[in-house]
């Protein structure tokens, strides 16, 4: 089974415009305006290919663009690929590139001339190469799965050259598919599908995405200078000369500020430090008291993680112990700002086939309450040959709310189950890191794919997907990907509803709460589009209203 982290499912993600009238920012020609923009974290790289971060990503849609960009709705438009072109079953997929897109100037080390070069079908072919080859090590490589042999690719079962892709010439390029998938072409515009020029990257010497001058990208916007990416400071980026896309970026420039120096999210662009950022929950109130324009996505759901490599939660009667003997309402009596009750696994909004997926699958598979739960837990020690069970200790988020809930839980599995449970609260960046490595027993942790669909957020769970958060081994969850992945997207939701409740079953992750996230620009900012998920920012319709 495909180990899809950010694959399948129905990229047609929820976007918004930062803006009163959005169209008003597409009508205007170019400005002399700078728009600065507050990540919240030093982008890891800036090589498409490699890059999984959500900070990364909003750096390399400014400088990059893919076969297809896409609009305020979240459909594909017009990116390199002037036009493209289905076959009669969705399995191949034809795009015309422009001829005109161009290669910023950079010098060449071999012939030792400096000039623009075109952007051709091959500097795809080879990006996707680079992608799926196992020598890149690629995180992302999973998100170009669909491809023809890309899994085989990847597994190094298949060379680079067998890819399901070519260039019967510079401007035309094919892609042929593992199966029908009609909205293939919203998945080229994610960093994995992004050019690399293989000239360049071959003379990087193996900083390709590290520095200023390791990085050739063919978007909207480039670096200002060789100083203009300062580390864990800023990185400053201004229109590109070379860009010839079919619409002309308004922004002069986009300056990004990193890291903490934007502790209060409301007064920084308030008083004009940034234009636009990411607004903590507990601030939101403000946000709105101060006309700032908010926009809010809930894509991630919060819920406990049972490491099923570990020697105790490897059992299900005792994960179900564990589950089963928690009463919903009441650990759910106080949940942290902007959160909402989860029921399932995936989200509300979730989309398939241009329909809503809750609504075409149902919901409230969780586990409910059972009142025999003491029983399950001393099965489960009955099958592990244990007399009494050993300490176990509960990660979360360092934050009083959420200590609060997870003291409600250890309430209850005190007095349901008889053992006193231990809590390690943890900042963000380490409870991320000891649920990748599996350093943990039980988490309440997070869970959020990089696209839209079903198949994106179950696919985390798959046996073969490195960033699998509980560790599960499993043929038969594997099996319902692998049955819904093989039909049309709207044919596979019995499929997928099997191995929704299937991980509910096995108690391998218990959803909690729905967490809802939000971003801020200024009163006189426009055009900004934020996508869902963690597909990134696109500023090129950005501009300020003057009195």
């Amino acid at each position: 089974m495909s180990q899809w982290k950010s694959v399948v499912g129905l990229f047609l993600c929820v976007v918004f415009f930062l803006s009163l009238t959005a169209c008003n920012g597409q009508d205007k020609g170019p400005t002399t305006e700078t728009i600065s923009y507050n990540l919240e974290q030093e982008p890891e790289s800036l090589d498409p290919q490699i890059a999984d971060d959500y900070a990364s990503r909003i750096v390399i849609m400014a400088l990059f663009e893919g076969l297809v960009r896409l609009d305020a709705d979240g459909n594909p438009t017009a990116g390199v690929a002037s036009s493209w072109k289905a076959n009669s079953d969705n399995t191949s997929f034809t795009f015309h590139l422009r001829q005109e897109a161009r290669w910023p100037s950079w010098t060449d080390k071999e012939d030792n001339k400096q000039e623009e070069r075109p952007v051709t079908a091959r500097d795809f072919i080879y990006g996707f190469q680079r992608a799926l080859d196992p020598a890149t090590s690629s995180p992302t490589a999973g998100e170009l799965y669909p491809i023809k042999n890309a899994e085989r690719v990847n597994r190094g079962q298949a060379s680079v050259e067998e890819l399901g892709v070519s260039a019967p010439d510079d401007y035309t390029l094919v892609v042929e598919l593992e199966y029908p998938y009609e909205d293939f072409p919203t998945l080229m515009a994610l960093p994995a599908a992004m050019p690399c020029n293989q000239k360049f990257f071959e003379q990087s010497g193996g900083q390709y995405g590290l520095e200023v001058t390791s990085i050739l990208g063919n978007g909207p916007y480039q670096f200002s200078n060789r100083y203009s990416w300062e580390h864990s400071k800023s990185i400053a980026l201004v229109r590109s000369s070379s860009y010839q896309g079919e619409e002309k970026p308004i922004p002069a420039g986009i300056n990004f500020s990193i890291g903490q120096d934007v502790t209060d999210a409301v007064s920084a662009i308030e008083n004009g430090t940034v234009d636009a950022a990411p607004l903590p929950g507990d601030q939101v109130e403000t946000g709105e008291q101060e006309g700032l324009h908010l926009t809010s996505f809930e894509d991630t759901t919060w819920g406990l993680c049972f490491n099923t490599q570990d020697s105790v939660f490897s059992n299900l009667n005792i994960r179900k112990s564990f589950v089963q003997s928690l009463d919903r309402e009441y650990v759910l009596s106080k949940l942290p700002d902007n959160y909402s009750v989860a029921n399932d696994i995936i989200v509300p909004d979730t989309s398939l086939g241009g329909q809503n997926y809750r609504s075409l699958a149902g919901g409230d598979f969780y586990l409910k309450t059972d009142a025999n739960s003491r029983v399950l837990l001393n099965t489960g020690l009955q099958e592990l040959q244990m007399d009494r069970l050993p300490s176990v200790r509960v990660l979360c988020l360092d934050d009083p709310q959420v200590t609060s809930l997870i003291n409600n839980m250890l309430e209850l599995w005190s007095r349901e189950l008889g053992y006193y449970i231990n809590m390690e609260p943890l900042s963000r960046s380490e409870l991320s890191q000891r649920v990748k490595s599996g350093n943990y027993q039980i988490a309440l942790a997070p869970i959020r794919a990089e696209n839209d669909g079903p198949m994106e957020i179950l696919s985390l769970f798959s046996s073969d997907n490195p960033d699998n958060p509980v560790g599960l081994q499993s043929a038969e969850f594997d099996g319902y990907l692998s049955q819904a992945e093989d039909r049309p997207l709207n044919e596979g939701v019995e499929y997928y509803v099997q191995a929704e409740q299937y991980l509910n079953n096995q108690a391998v992750f218990y959803p909690l709460c729905y967490e809802k996230r939000f971003f801020a620009a200024a009163a006189n900012v426009e055009g900004i589009i934020f996508h869902s998920y963690d597909s990134g920012v696109d500023f090129l319709h950005a501009s300020k209203v003057t009195e």
